[in-house]
């Protein structure tokens, strides 16, 4: 139990630690990597890029750095199938038109939904000779159909931005709204390009650079690599750099994006740490793996700071104290895993997001606010279900498990342990339940007092029971019915 205590205190420490480290939102100023100065700056936007905010924070930061610089010019290399419509909207309509330097999209092979819209928002758009462009209509987070009115008022907004990028960057207003909107039939190109009422219009690069009303359709050429490229750009003897993040940037990427597999782990360790007294390696996973959480959250600019640390901390401190001091009482225990979950599910709530949602508007629901941090606790929450259930079936056969419990916490005749080819000492045994099993608590047994698990439903506290299993980990009992 003292080092339960000492672990949460240390992790506390850490929680502060991160969130003091500064108070600006600029964690680490300028990147330490080389400067852009007369270079041709290229950010890869990946598959999954434009489903993780910290992407767009990242190219931000990139973007304002090369205009400081006097960077010749930014590619956006991209190859994706689409992701957050708003913060794709943020980025063309109050980014892009504000950044100096030259933007350049290069279609290398897919721009599909929110990709498509990146390229609305450059100076100039490349196609490569199998890419594809469009199939920009709204959908939800989950994928569901949206109802008639949320979408009628979320197809006003992004009709004012087709306006704007249109009238920025001198593209033909029509193209895009036959790539996002299906209520109206077009024709591009003398006909060449048809679009049907009920379709959205997604262009290969041939059709991309047909002549429609005396200019190219969307693109401006078509381009086997980015070397082909940057000679259409004049910009061959040009340096180029990619742009990726580095040292604590690349850490709060990752971490935005495996928050699931983080918070699975750190739910399995410290399961398993209260499950097996005098075996701390769990306990010293879970700790690491909740810290680099919140930091790696923290350093992304999501919520997650001290004060979600210390709740997390507390919550975790009142489930220790349900299993391990106060069994059978549940309340403290499942305060504890309310404030648990609600930390972690906030502490993944972007900042941006946060700090503009506005109710009033209708525009970016609750849903939209919360949505992936729910995705990505569900996930967790699955996952440490999984890991704990393997880790319970096969742990005490590892040889491992062995080497590292501390037997001398585990002494013959608590019934805990059992010799290779021995046989329970305990099944069958009778004794009484000290306190109510919901379905851990606490009975006697043998004169001692253990830790037990119902096998089937509630038992109440002075109820006769006996042990059906025992695996090394959990006593398993079930209540004695009278005759």
């Amino acid at each position: 139990m003292n080092r339960w205590i000492l672990a949460v205190w240390v992790f506390l420490v850490c929680g502060f630690a991160s969130a003091n480290e500064q108070e600006d939102k600029s964690l680490f100023g300028k990147n330490s990597g080389e400067s852009f100065e007369g270079k041709v700056v290229v950010l890869k936007v990946g598959e999954d890029s434009l489903v993780n905010t910290y992407a767009f924070k990242y190219w931000k930061k990139v973007l304002k750095r090369a205009d400081e610089e006097k960077a010749k010019a930014v590619i956006f290399d991209l190859d994706t199938p689409g992701g957050l419509a708003f913060d794709t909207a943020d980025l063309i309509t109050q980014v892009l038109p504000e950044v100096k330097v030259k933007t350049i999209a290069f279609v290398n092979t897919d721009a599909i939904s929110a990709g498509s819209m990146v390229a609305f928002g450059c100076d100039k758009i490349y196609m490569h000779p199998r890419g594809s462009i469009g199939a920009t209509g709204l959908i939800s987070g989950s994928g569901a159909e949206i109802e008639p009115v949320m979408r009628a008022k979320l197809e006003s907004v992004f009709a004012s931005y087709v306006k704007i990028v249109a009238k920025e960057k001198g593209r033909n207003a029509d193209v895009m709204k036959a790539m996002m909107f299906k209520d109206k039939a077009y024709s591009f190109a003398g006909g060449k390009v048809v679009v049907e009422e009920g379709d959205l219009l997604t262009l290969t690069g041939d059709e991309a650079v047909l002549m429609h009303e005396g200019k190219p359709l969307l693109a401006d050429g078509i381009c086997e690599d980015l070397l082909a490229v940057l000679a259409k750009e004049n910009l061959a003897q040009s340096d180029v750099v990619v742009a990726e993040p580095t040292g604590f940037e690349a850490f709060a990427y990752w971490v935005a994006k495996f928050s699931a597999l983080l918070i699975a782990v750190g739910l399995m360790g410290a399961f398993l740490e209260m499950k097996t007294p005098g075996f701390g390696i769990f306990g010293g996973i879970a700790i690491l793996a909740f810290t680099v959480f919140f930091l790696g959250n923290h350093v992304a600019d999501n919520l997650a700071g001290y004060e979600l640390a210390a709740l997390f901390a507390v919550g975790l401190i009142l489930v220790i104290l349900e299993f391990l001091v106060i069994p059978g009482t549940f309340f403290a225990g499942a305060v504890g895993v309310v404030m648990m979950l609600s930390a972690l599910l906030i502490a993944m709530v972007d900042r941006d997001s946060f700090e503009g949602f506005d109710t009033d508007k209708g525009l970016i629901t609750l849903t939209s606010l919360i949505g992936w941090p729910i995705v990505f606790l569900a996930i967790g929450l699955a996952g440490s279900t999984l890991l704990v259930t393997l880790f319970m079936r096969f742990l005490p056969s590892v040889p491992l498990y062995n080497s590292l419990a501390v037997n001398a916490e585990l002494k013959r005749g608590t019934g805990i342990e059992k010799g290779e080819g021995e046989e329970s000492v305990l099944l069958g045994v009778e004794g009484v339940a000290e306190t109510e099993l919901r379905p851990v608590g606490r009975a006697k047994i043998n004169g001692k007092l253990l830790e037990v698990v119902s096998d089937v439903g509630f038992i109440p506290a002075g109820a006769k029971i006996v042990v059906t299993s025992e695996d090394g980990m959990r006593i398993i009992v079930e209540e004695i019915k009278e005759a």
